[in-house]
């Protein structure tokens, strides 16, 4: 009877694992990044790199389109350029599809009037067509984040996947 009990109990819990929430999540990793992130420009650059995490966990495409410029730049994690459109096309299809992303972010600067610079790690768990499925990836990732257009938005983002376990 406990046997019985405890399998309802595990098959119950692991029908409700689907619907759990994706997480995204940032960390400074360093004081110097504490202390940046107090900053109004760097703090909603964060925020806005945030909300494009969450778009992608969401698999929402309007946001995640929506927080890139018209001119951005990716290189990314393929080892390939890509252009906005391509990123989106990108999520469209499945290369951009994770469970888990989280920041750690070591450098958040300034840059001139309208620029934020990002600097840091990555680690997610890519699902789908990513080519590493099922994987948690650590990846190095620099941005810049302009809020020129009177929006915080993506204008240039390089990654480089180093280990994916």
């Amino acid at each position: 009877m406990r046997l019985a009990i405890a399998l309802y109990a595990l098959s119950a819990l692991l029908c409700l694992m689907p619907a759990l929430p994706a997480h995204a999540d940032w960390k400074a990793a360093n004081p110097a990044v504490e202390e940046a992130a107090r900053q109004p420009r760097i703090a909603a650059a964060i925020a806005a790199a945030m909300r494009l995490d969450r778009a992608i966990l969401a698999h929402d495409v309007d946001v995640f389109s929506a927080m890139f410029t018209d001119d951005a730049v990716v290189n990314n994690p393929f080892n390939r350029i890509a252009r906005k459109a391509d990123a989106v096309s990108n999520f469209n299809t499945g290369l951009i599809d994770y469970t888990t992303l989280d920041r750690s972010i070591e450098y958040a600067a300034t840059r001139g009037a309208h620029d934020v610079v990002l600097m840091g790690e990555e680690h997610l768990t890519p699902v789908g067509k990513a080519g590493v499925a099922g994987k948690r990836v650590k990846r190095r990732t620099t941005e810049v984040w302009t809020d020129e257009s009177g929006e915080w938005k993506l204008a240039l983002r390089q990654a480089t996947i180093y280990l994916a376990k």
